[in-house]
C-alpha cells in the first residue's frame, strides 16, 4: 500500500512540517500526530471458537476472515459461535470498526487489518484478533494507515515471540499516526478506495489471462501427446 496519501495528504502544494516521528517523516503543517489509544479504543478479543448452549449464539469474525478480506460486510460468510453477555457488549462489531490480527508465525506477517464496512447483526470479534473502535478519527483512514508498509514494519519490530509472534496491547495502543482533519480523512479513504479498486480489477483481468494461458498450455500438451496435432513438421 502506498504510504504517501495517509502521511502527505492529497494536496501536493500543502506546507509540510516534521512529524517528530522518524518513520512517519514530514506531514502537512495543519495535521497532528497522536497515539492510537488517544483516538480509538483498543480491545484484544478473548472470544474463542467453542459454542456453549448457555451463552449468546452469535456469528464469529475469526482470524482468517480478517486475514483474507479487506472488508467485513453483510455478505461476508461467518461461522457460528457463542459468547457471554459481557463479551457481546464489549466485542460486538459495529460499522467503522477496524480489526487486526495480533499474532502470526512470522513477525513480518502480523497486524493485518480489515475494515467493518456495514452495520452487522449479531457478529462478534473472535480470538487472536484486536478490535480498534474509532472515537476521534475515521476507521477507514486508520485501516489504510495500518495497511501501509511502514506501519507493518512498526508492528514487525514491536512483535515478540520465538515460534509464534504476537502484538501486545501496548504496542498497538502506542502506534503513532498522523491525524488530518475529518474531511481530509474521508477524502483520503475515498481516494484510496477508488485507486485500490482499479488496481484489483487490473489484477483480476491479468489473472484471468494467466488462467486462459495455462488452460491453452494444458490443452496443447494433451493434444500433442495423444496425436491430435501433427508435430513432425515442427521438429
Amino acid at each position: 500500500m502506498s504510504y504517501g496519501a495517509v502521511t502527505k495528504g492529497l494536496d501536493p502544494n500543502v506546507e509540510m512540517k516534521p512529524s517528530g516521528v522518524e518513520w512517519i517523516g514530514e506531514i502537512p503543517a495543519h495535521w497532528e500526530v497522536k497515539r492510537l489509544k488517544h483516538v480509538a479504543k483498543i480491545l484484544p478479543s478473548n472470544v474463542d471458537k467453542h459454542i456453549y448452549p448457555d451463552e449468546i449464539q452469535v456469528r464469529l469474525c475469526n482470524y482468517t476472515d480478517v486475514y483474507y478480506n479487506d472488508y467485513i460486510t453483510v455478505d461476508t460468510v461467518l461461522k457460528k459461535g457463542s459468547c457471554k453477555e459481557s463479551e457481546f457488549a464489549k466485542f460486538a462489531l459495529r460499522k467503522g470498526d477496524v480489526i487486526i490480527t495480533k499474532d502470526s508465525e512470522t513477525p513480518d506477517d502480523i497486524g493485518v487489518p480489515t475494515y467493518v464496512k456495514d452495520d452487522l447483526d449479531n457478529v462478534v470479534c473472535g480470538y487472536h484478533l484486536t478490535m480498534i473502535r474509532p472515537l476521534a478519527c475515521h476507521g477507514e483512514f486508520v485501516f489504510r494507515f495500518i495497511q501501509s508498509d511502514r506501519t507493518r514494519r512498526y508492528f514487525e519490530v514491536n512483535s515478540n515471540g520465538i515460534t509464534r509472534y504476537g502484538l501486545g496491547k501496548s504496542s498497538i495502543e502506542n502506534l503513532l499516526l498522523p491525524i488530518p482533519t475529518d474531511s481530509e480523512q474521508q477524502q483520503i479513504a475515498d481516494f484510496l478506495n477508488n485507486k485500490t479498486q482499479q488496481i484489483d480489477e487490473l489484477i483480476a483481468t491479468e489473472q484471468r489471462k494467466i488462467e486462459l494461458l495455462k488452460e491453452y498450455r494444458q490443452s496443447l500438451i494433451s493434444e500433442a501427446v495423444t496425436g491430435k496435432i501433427d508435430v513432425r513438421s515442427e521438429v
